[in-house]
């Protein structure tokens, strides 16, 4: 009886001495913020039996939300989001590292942005502290890191903005979207290097960085912001007399150069001939500049690369331009269309001073004797959407519309008395006339979606259209006309009729895979479509007799496929970087294919602690060609493509650079050599028929030099000094200069280029940029003569050697006053620039005119051939203002 009793005491005792063991291991902790090792130390001296080591611990605070726990909750609450574990053993509780996240390694992705507007950040540096690994966000702002688990430090930097330090603990793949302050109070940074695999002493610069506001600081003619202006100022980059003809990269034709608008090929940079880039600043996130060791994505040209990214428009507020200069006017809106989710982005300028060229050259031409007028319209138009698709993924709509149409109209009429036998007098009318007209026209589209697949891998498809339209036609005639009757003494006339249209569709994806150690593999595929409707006619006769019947017709159109695929690996071994890439492309048109295969190799080493080397190699096929004519005394651009007589371009370029980090300078050395073949120009005395393909020689060309740059980018006083010796040739068959090797037109033996900029306080900035280089290579004749195989064409010039004549050099030295008015808090923002353009009012000459000047030798009319230089403008001043405001605050992000 006795023992069932007892146990049934037992057993309706164990809850209540359970309750009071468990009351025993239960502890208090005070409800605050305390750093964790303070928290264990509470516990310890409470009693609970803990080991751990203090020097291990992290030296973090963590939020304690009070009150009396048992020893294993608190530890799960203390413990988490650190990367500590704890087990229990016969001792107690030992607390140590999470045995699952050292020695492993997971990828942190995501995005870096600008905190206020949204815009995805290109070429932004994220360093792991810790580890001493890096990367830099792709051009879509896509960063890929792996890192090992654990607590890891980050951090972030972009030229313009605070560096953001994030500190964390990794224990799986992880998203992470990091957003960046804009520092306006910095000074900027003129360009930076890009492609930079990661902060090591020896990394990958493949690329120049030109971004919106470093151009803001540099001005151009009439005050217009043009990225150009600071792309000419690099070595290597040239154009022609005061930016007339484009930019030519180390001794390639402006066609050679691959321009890209959000990823779409443009067949046309310029306004105004090349004075003014069609890049509106306003619409400009940044533009890359490639000369050498060009990616595996880009093709389809020999030359540069000059790859420009818009903005995407501001997520969270909306925001107004307005500004002006002496050429045009600009207007810029964008703004959430959802907030956070979309929006839109759309840029307009139009160039008012065309309505005053035509007052100012109607009065020109009458102090002169002559009549007739210049008018001169040009507008572009940006326009862009995006849009938030899942978590994952984004859609970008992107527009680009660029319109420029002039025409020049002049007509002189003088008196010439001669006198016969019998003293009768005859009068002569000396007419001269001359009708210039061109106009062309660029479209741009482009519909894109970007999508994060993993932590590993990005994709980005495109659909794409480009369209250019040209037109360029030109009559000249001097002439002596006898009054008393209708007959023609003597005279000249001459006109010409050029035209170009080009269509082009289409289809690519683009990816991005990150494997690790191993380093990042890029790859894609792209399909095209052209159609091309080139079209050309010059001779002696009147432009009215053949402009109105000529058109282009369907047999003279060309529609060519194009197909490609590339792949590149980037990487390190050992102490080098190295990208290995290649591109495949097949170009198929009148029945011919045209395979090809480029490979892409670039390396790059530390040879001291701030100094290192870079080696690379390219190869690059272009199946499109420009043809330029100076003929009709001024540039008629003529894009053909390779067909089954004409093949591609190609082109093959060594290069080697050498570079020192100095206390805030940076020296550079480098030297190229390039080699080109099946380049395409007109033949000689050939520009008659309406069948352009019959008007073409192919040949070969080399380039080669030295370029040296001393930068500075650090202190109140910045910018850079360099100097490039260079050569560019070209040889061609006999109808070319009798076969013998003959100078490049924009062959610039010595360039000499100068920028500094002066921080005059912490909203203004005074630039001034010099630039001497070696004047053109030009073909002069002193004479001309009939064509004997085609009486009506234009006559031949007589000229000894192509290209053996030199212009005088081409120097000019540009002032600009950049001030912000407003404080960086404002909602309005107000920025002024004043300037002089050509300060020293240098007339660099960009060709020469001819003109016939008649007498009366023994009482008959003879005339003499002269020559007039043609420059672009003398000293002027520029002037621009911009107000910017917006519709309320930036949104907080915790600053």
């Amino acid at each position: 009886m006795l023992r069932p009793l007892l146990l049934l005491f037992v057993l309706a005792a164990a809850p209540i001495l359970l309750v009071a063991q468990s009351e025993a291991d239960r502890y208090t902790l005070p409800r605050r913020v305390m750093p964790l090792e303070e928290a264990l130390i509470r516990l310890t001296e409470a009693g609970a039996d803990l080991s751990y080591r203090p020097d291990q611990l992290p030296r973090v605070a963590v939020r304690v939300p009070g009150g009396t726990r048992n020893l294993e909750r608190w530890l799960q609450i203390l413990l988490r989001g650190t990367e500590f574990s704890y087990h229990r053993g016969a001792a107690g509780y030992l607390i140590l590292l999470d045995p699952h996240l050292h020695g492993r390694s997971f990828n942190l992705y995501g995005t870096v942005t600008d905190a206020q507007s949204g815009e995805r950040l290109i070429g932004a540096s994220i360093q792991a502290v810790s580890a001493a690994a890096g990367t830099q966000t792709n051009e879509y702002g896509f960063y890929t890191l792996p890192v090992e688990g654990g607590r890891q430090s980050l951090r972030v930097t972009y030229v313009g903005y605070f560096p953001l330090e994030v500190e964390f603990v990794l224990r799986s793949d992880s998203l992470l979207n990091l957003p960046l302050q804009p520092n306006l109070e910095l000074p900027q940074i003129i360009v930076t290097a890009t492609d930079m695999v990661d902060p090591g002493s020896a990394k990958l610069e493949t690329g120049t960085r030109i971004g919106h506001a470093e151009v803001a600081q540099l001005g151009g003619p009439g005050g217009e912001d043009d990225p150009l202006q600071l792309a000419r100022l690099l070595p290597g980059v040239t154009s022609g007399s005061d930016g007339v003809g484009g930019i030519f990269i180390r001794g390639s034709e402006a066609g050679h150069n691959l321009i890209l608008l959000d990823g779409v090929p443009v067949y046309s940079l310029s306004h105004a001939g090349g004075l003014l880039s069609m890049f509106s600043n306003q619409a400009i996130r940044r533009i890359d500049l490639y000369k050498d060791a060009v990616p595996a994505r880009f093709g389809g040209r020999i030359g540069g690369v000059l790859d420009v990214h818009t903005r995407d428009g501001n997520l969270y507020e909306n925001e107004f331009t307005l500004g002006t200069t002496l050429l045009s006017s600009q207007v810029a809106a964008e703004g959430p269309i959802r907030e956070g989710e979309s929006s839109f982005l759309l840029t307009g300028r139009y160039f008012w001073a065309g309505r005053l060229l035509r007052q100012f050259s109607e009065s020109y031409k009458a102090n002169r004797g002559r009549s007739g007028h210049t008018d001169y319209d040009v507008y572009d138009l940006n326009f862009k959407l995006n849009q938030r698709a899942g978590k994952r993924g984004r859609v970008y709509l992107s527009l680009f519309r660029g319109v420029d149409d002039y025409t020049n109209l002049s007509y002189m009429s003088d008196t010439l008395e001669r006198r016969v036998v019998g003293q009768t007098v005859f009068e002569n009318a000396q007419v001269t006339g001359r009708q210039e007209q061109s106009s062309w026209s660029t479209t741009v589209a482009a519909l894109r979606y970007n999508h994060v697949f993993n932590d590993r891998t990005f994709g980005n498809f495109r659909l794409s259209y480009s369209n250019l339209d040209t037109e360029s036609a030109v009559e000249r005639y001097d002439s002596l006309v006898e009054r008393s009757q209708p007959r023609l003494d003597e005279g000249f006339i001459y006109s010409g009729y050029y035209a170009s249209g080009i269509k082009q569709f289409g289809l690519a994806f683009d990816g991005q895979y990150s494997a690790g150690p191993a380093g990042t593999f890029r790859f894609g595929i792209e399909a095209n479509a052209h159609t091309f409707t080139p079209a050309m006619y010059s001779g002696k006769v009147a432009l009215r007799t053949f402009i109105n019947e000529f058109d282009r017709q369907d047999d003279g159109s060309h529609r060519p496929l194009q197909f490609t695929a590339y792949g590149s690996q980037e990487g390190l071994f050992r102490s080098i970087h190295y990208r290995l890439g290649l591109r495949a492309s097949v170009w198929r048109n009148t029945g011919r294919s045209y395979p090809s295969l480029s490979p892409r190799l670039v390396f790059s080493g530390p040879i001291t602690a701030s100094s290192d080397w870079q080696a690379s190699y390219d190869r690059s096929v272009q199946p499109v060609h420009l043809l330029n004519s100076f003929i009709i005394g001024m540039p008629s651009d003529l894009w053909v493509p390779a067909t089954a007589d004409i093949a591609p371009a190609t082109a093959q370029q060594w290069s080697s650079k050498w570079r020192k980090q100095l206390r805030g300078w940076k020296l550079e050395a480098g030297a190229y050599y390039k080699r080109m073949r099946n380049l395409v120009t007109y033949a000689e005395g050939s520009q008659t028929s309406t069948n352009w393909s019959s008007n073409l020689s192919q040949g070969r060309g080399r380039a080669y030099g030295l370029e040296t740059m001393v930068q500075r980018s650090r202190g109140k006083l910045r910018g850079w000094l360099s100097y490039t010796l260079a050569r560019s040739q070209r040889t061609f068959g006999r109808e070319i200069n009798q076969g013998e090797t003959f100078p490049f037109r924009y062959d610039r033996r010595h360039a000499i280029n100068l920028l500094l900029i002066y921080q005059l306080g912490e909203r203004t900035t005074l630039t001034g940029s010099w630039r001497f280089e070696t004047g053109l290579a030009y073909s002069l004749s002193t004479e001309v003569v009939e064509n004997p195989l085609d009486p009506v064409g234009p006559d031949l010039p007589i000229v000894e050697r192509r290209n053996g004549f030199r212009l005088k050099p081409n120097h000019r030295l540009d002032l600009n006053l950049h001030t912000v008015l407003s404080k960086p808090d404002s909602k309005f923002t107000h920025a002024i620039d004043v300037g002089l353009y050509n300060t020293y009012n240098r007339r660099n000459p960009v060709y020469y005119e001819t003109q016939l000047d008649y007498s009366v030798v023994d009482n008959q009319p003879v005339s003499t051939q002269n020559y007039f230089q043609i420059y672009v403008a003398p000293v002027l001043p520029s002037l621009s203002y911009q107000l910017t405001f917006g519709s309320g605050p930036p949104p907080d992000f915790g600053r």
